[in-house]
């Protein structure tokens, strides 16, 4: 079972927006920070059978759920996109800001105090350590456009990657440097990308999942704004 479960409806849709690669690790790459690990850049469809393989079941916490959706049409713009955020469910969602991308970047993401590109990372705004992991706060993040994007998500998570690169895990503070112990080590690992369009959005367990996000094979710019919240499963209609 996928360790944090995409909600979807119709597998075909799935397989529709969702391809999967390997990864490789970059060593004094310019603009990366040392040992980031991006997508190989062998994107396949996924195989037949594949999605079923991610649907939630009745153990999947809401925290730990993928959910695609479509902004509702009465968002037309940043300030109204905010305010709907605070009618979700969580009276103090943490706002992450704004971000604008350019087109044909495997990977968007910088990190603050550097400027440098982590690759697929784990968020650690609450830096939990590894038993309180799943009660993180989930990402909500929406493409404002113009172009389209991806959102990129490892097919392991953090805590099973701490499991097999700690002796004494359960008091490890999960972080990105044990991703890149983990594929140093050469475990195998690979990574989906979800094409996310404009007026898409989504919520992912960030903090518990490698994540980033691409522009790869896009001729167009995007806009992104995101926000950390504990928001239950299904407060939009799902997309897919």
């Amino acid at each position: 079972m996928y360790p944090a479960a995409i909600a979807f409806r119709d597998p075909a849709a799935l397989h529709a927006r969702c391809e999967i690669a390997g990864v490789r690790r970059l060593t004094f790459e310019p603009g990366y920070e040392t040992c980031a690990i991006v997508p190989d850049g062998g994107w396949t469809p996924l195989p037949e059978g594949y999605p079923e393989r991610f649907a939630p079941s009745v153990f999947s916490r809401d925290s730990s759920l993928i959910e695609l959706f479509r902004v509702p049409d009465t968002v037309f713009d940043l300030d109204t996109l905010t305010a709907l955020v605070h009618t979700l469910g969580d009276p103090n969602p943490v706002t992450l800001g704004e971000t604008e991308d350019a087109p044909g970047g495997p990977v968007t993401h910088l990190a603050a105090d550097t400027g440098l590109r982590p690759g697929l990372h784990v968020d650690n705004h609450q830096n939990l350590p590894y038993a309180a992991r799943e009660s993180a706060r989930r990402r909500l993040c929406v493409n404002l456009g113009p172009g389209s994007r991806y959102l990129l998500l490892a097919d392991t998570d953090i805590k099973s990657i701490c499991r097999t690169v700690h002796d004494r895990y359960e008091e490890h503070h999960p972080r990105t440097a044990d991703l890149r112990l983990f594929v140093t080590r050469r475990r195998p690992l690979r990574v989906l990308r979800l094409r996310i369009d404009p007026g898409e959005g989504w919520f992912a367990p960030t903090a518990v999942l490698p994540y980033d996000e691409s522009t790869e094979g896009q001729e167009q710019r995007s806009v992104t704004a995101s926000w950390l919240g504990h928001w239950e499963r299904g407060v939009f209609g799902p997309l897919i």
